[in-house]
């Protein structure tokens, strides 16, 4: 029986069955201005308008502003692929939702770029959790160790520009 070496980086699953419960209570609190206050500063709900269904879906994440004002949302979900050359979208942010443009990466480089300048500001030892991946090396990964586990992974950032008109 051979064993394979994990990859320097991978992508973390949290169990599906307490994720259900836990974005239904979070999609609650964090839709009330007075209640988010208590779920935290660095979570939104996303609110998306599914390709296939067209059902309007609502996503619990956490976010980091960058320089720029921007929300910067780091993924692997699968929900993402639901704002490919679809921008607009909604965010429910301190309990008030507004419009936005949604800005999906998904280019390997780009992606490894960001999640290497992450990694080193965090530091390696407690970037992984932070960012729903798992380091497996005692170091910060190298671009091409980031950018295989985004073709692997499907790691990917979501840049969103709120609508100040909203």
């Amino acid at each position: 029986m051979s064993s394979t070496p994990r990859p320097a980086v991978e992508r973390m699953r949290p169990p599906k069955a307490p994720y259900v419960l836990v974005n239904r209570v979070l999609g609650a609190l964090l839709s009330s201005p007075r209640r988010s206050a208590r779920v935290g500063e660095h979570l939104i709900l996303l609110h998306v308008v599914g390709r296939k269904t067209g059902r309007l879906l609502r996503f619990p994440v956490a976010y980091r502003r960058v320089a720029d004002g921007r929300l910067l949302v780091l993924t692997n979900s699968p929900w993402r692929v639901n704002l490919r050359d679809r921008p607009d979208v909604e965010v429910t942010l301190s309990g008030v939702r507004h419009g936005a443009r949604a800005e999906l990466v998904e280019d390997p480089a780009a992606v490894a770029r960001v999640y290497r300048e992450l990694i080193e500001q965090a530091g390696h030892r407690r970037a992984g959790r932070r960012m729903g991946i798992r380091i497996n090396v005692d170091r910060t990964p190298t671009l091409e160790e980031l950018a295989e586990a985004v073709r692997r992974d499907g790691l990917s950032l979501v840049y969103l520009t709120l609508d100040r008109r909203t």
